[in-house]
């Protein structure tokens, strides 16, 4: 996938994928703001943690209190707002991640040198040991895949003629991943998309492009021959008369998907991935594992902010 970000491939997919765009808060209260000693801080973050999520304002809690490197990898798999949706569908995750935030609530925190970690120990209570969530396969609708054929080179000149026309909608039902098409909310995505090709004639233009310069190359074939690899390479950029600068190559795949060449299916695996991870106790089932069978939960400070730590 990181290939793909300096292309128009990532520029398209990532419209369509999870499209989860953080929002800006810069200008907002950071949890804890105000409160001037480590513990009265960690314990307004833990305050603010737990009433959001009885609001029930789940991607306010992943922003703010997920676990730093988490929290990256949703973000890179633009899978934040799924996620949050998927803990709103699932309240026994809910509820088990409120019953400890409640419990480290009426402890006292025990804060390295550094001040800077902040541990709380939980007291186990009866019926605490929860039951792990089940996991459940992402819904997906039956669509039958329409495609432009097997052969990379038909592929592509027809691909290059679709967008020459400008008929993105030919292009996208053609062309698009299965797990796109096949996304339950596939049809409003599908309109998104179409309009922001539209806001932006360029992209098109450098779509088209893009694929004229791919059908001069010899694609590399995976094993089982159902993904084709073509590698665009840098071009040299003359800045001045003594300076200039190389583009870096890109890389652009394609799927052979139920006979037909179509671009590569990110969105499934990310989707799955979603799914697994909210069955996991660490972090999305709120159990944070302590020393000698204890449970705890960490908070660790970034700057004024204070969040959870694995």
């Amino acid at each position: 996938m990181s290939r793909l970000t300096r292309g128009w491939l990532f520029a398209v997919i990532s419209s369509w994928l999870l499209f989860a765009v953080l929002p800006d808060r810069a200008n907002a209260q950071k949890p804890g703001e105000g409160a001037k000693t480590p513990e009265a801080q960690v314990r307004a973050a833990l305050a603010d943690a737990i009433k959001r999520l009885d609001d029930g304002d789940t991607r306010g809690f992943l922003e703010y209190y997920f676990p730093t490197e988490q929290l990256r990898q949703l973000r890179q798999a633009n899978a934040v707002e799924q996620t949050a949706d998927r803990l709103k569908q699932q309240p026994e995750i809910l509820d088990g991640i409120r019953t400890r935030l409640r419990k480290a609530a009426k402890g006292a925190p025990k804060f390295d040198r550094s001040q800077s970690v902040a541990e709380f120990i939980l007291t186990p209570e009866p019926g605490d040991t929860p039951k792990p969530p089940e996991f459940k396969e992402p819904t997906v609708n039956d669509v039958k895949l329409v495609g432009l054929g097997n052969d990379l080179e038909t592929v592509l000149r027809k691909a290059e003629e679709l967008l020459e026309k400008k008929d993105t909608d030919g292009f996208v039902k053609n062309m698009f991943p299965a797990g796109e098409l096949r996304h339950p909310e596939a049809a409003s995505r599908h309109a998104a998309l179409l309009q922001r090709l539209k806001d932006n004639p360029k992209l098109l233009e450098q779509m088209a492009t893009d694929i004229k310069a791919m059908q001069k190359l010899k694609p590399t074939l995976s094993e089982a021959k159902d993904v084709a690899e073509y590698r665009i390479p840098g071009t040299t950029i003359e800045i001045t008369k003594t300076q200039s600068v190389t583009t870096p190559e890109r890389v652009f795949k394609l799927q052979l998907v139920e006979g037909a060449w179509r671009l590569p299916d990110n969105t499934t695996p990310a989707r799955r991935a979603v799914a697994l991870n909210l069955t996991k106790p660490l972090p999305a089932a709120g159990q944070f594992a302590g020393a000698q069978g204890q449970e705890k939960i960490t908070f660790e400070r970034f700057g004024d902010q204070w969040r959870l730590a694995p």
